[in-house]
Formats: C-alpha cells, structure tokens, sequence
C-alpha cells in the first residue's frame, strides 16, 4: 500500500510540475541594433592625434590609486561561508520525505 501511495505522488507532482514547463512562452526576438550615430566634425581639416580621457580610463586610474592607498588587500579574507538553500532542493526533500514515509 506504502509503494502505491508513493507511485500516485510522484505521478501527481510530475504532473502537476511538468505541465508549467510545456506551457512556457518562447522569448521575443532579438531587438534590432539602433542605428549606427555618425558624428560630424569640423569643416577645417585640421586633425588632432591626442587620444580623448575615457571614462573607463578614468575609473581605472582611480581603483588603481585606491588600491595603492590600501596595501593590506593581499590579506583580505572574506566573511563566513554560508550555504543556501533552494527552493528545488527544499521540493526534492519533501518528495523524498514523503516517498520514504
């Protein structure tokens, strides 16, 4: 009687699961890229060859002069190590708790 009534929920969760994944929408279609922007320069055909300051280069030069200020990052170690736990796992737990019952 034990192992029917195992069969029958595991026969009703995966019915009642599998159901939501057959009926799941296919993603959009990949937007199209807007259009390119073409910037228009000066008429005077004079050129400069010095390179403009980004701001990923601006942001580099500050972390790298962060990162000399705090010389006892080579000894960081981080927090506690905590394992979490997902939904899936806590679903598998219950059928198998409820298979073994």
């Amino acid at each position: 009687m034990n192992n029917i009534r195992g069969l029958v929920v595991g026969v009703l969760l995966a019915i009642w699961c599998f159901p939501a994944v057959s009926s799941a929408k296919a993603l959009p279609p990949a937007p199209t890229p807007p259009p390119a922007f073409v910037a228009t320069g000066t008429t005077t055909g004079e050129t400069t060859n010095t390179p403009a300051a980004s701001p990923t280069d601006a942001q580099s030069a500050s972390l790298a002069q962060r990162e000399q200020q705090s010389r006892n990052l080579q000894d960081f170690k981080g927090g506690s190590a905590v394992v979490y736990v997902g939904s899936g796992t806590v679903l598998i737990l219950i059928i198998l708790l409820i298979l073994l019952i």
